[in-house]
């Protein structure tokens, strides 16, 4: 049930739980914009975090994971998804 969601911790992996890598959110095997209209079909009115993505040639990454240009290119990508979905976000 949606209530027990507190947030989203939007993200995408390849590998297995114990040996995985994080992929760019358009890249990794889940369906991303399956994701965000389930989460709207739910009801889920929380908050959408972007997080955890590979770094961009030339891009220092430090802290692992949370390098600017990867978390830029995921936001634009999740506000795309939010847009071509129709789903709001808040």
């Amino acid at each position: 049930r949606h209530e027990r969601i507190p947030f989203v911790h939007f993200r995408d992996i390849e590998g297995t739980r114990e040996n995985f890598f994080e992929t760019f959110h358009d890249d990794g095997p889940t369906d991303m914009a399956a994701m965000i209209r389930l989460y709207h079909e739910i009801g889920f009115r929380g908050p959408i975090r972007v997080d955890h993505v590979p770094s961009m040639a030339g891009e220092e990454d430090l802290p692992s994971g949370y390098a600017h240009l990867g978390r830029l290119f995921a936001v634009g990508y999740l506000r795309g998804l939010a847009d071509a979905s129709a789903v709001p976000l808040q």
